[in-house]
């Protein structure tokens, strides 16, 4: 992008990052990500979460996780997109370790889970990845809306 105006716009570089990573080029993304961090760039809870996404769709979990867990201390925490991103790719990658510590945040923050990361869920369930003691959790987490949803009792 050399000198142009757009070089210092973080949502130019949000939209990059996340093409780069949605076409399996994470090394190009994690080039841009870290070029926001070198130019001192203020990156944003969205440029995390499709850094995370990327990581997470070429099965670099590690990545995902540090990236996940430096939010906080830069005081750019997750939001509720970042937690259903990260918990997604540790379930698509059977990558269970931090799954019921993630659900922990989730609730001590007061989200709660999508539809999309819900279904994963129940799918893991059903299948015999994921321990039914989990049930409880995940019903702590299940909106109002989502539960009144007339597609989920039919």
């Amino acid at each position: 992008m050399g000198d142009s105006k757009l070089n210092s716009d973080i949502v130019v570089y949000n939209i990059l990052i996340n093409g780069a990573g949605k076409c399996g080029k994470v090394d190009i993304a994690r080039v841009l990500f870290q070029g926001l961090i070198d130019k001192g760039l203020q990156l944003n809870v969205r440029t995390y979460n499709v850094m995370i996404s990327g990581f997470c769709r070429e099965g670099q979990l590690g990545e995902a996780k540090l990236l996940f867990l430096k939010m906080d201390e830069i005081g750019c925490p997750p939001d509720n997109v970042t937690y259903h991103v990260f918990l997604q790719g540790c379930l698509k990658n059977k990558h269970y370790d931090d799954v019921k510590m993630l659900l922990q945040e989730m609730d001590g923050r007061g989200y709660s889970l999508d539809a999309s990361t819900l279904s994963l869920f129940i799918d893991h369930i059903a299948a015999g990845l994921l321990d039914r003691s989990m049930l409880k959790l995940l019903g702590k987490l299940v909106s109002k809306e989502l539960m009144d949803h007339p597609r989920l009792c039919t």
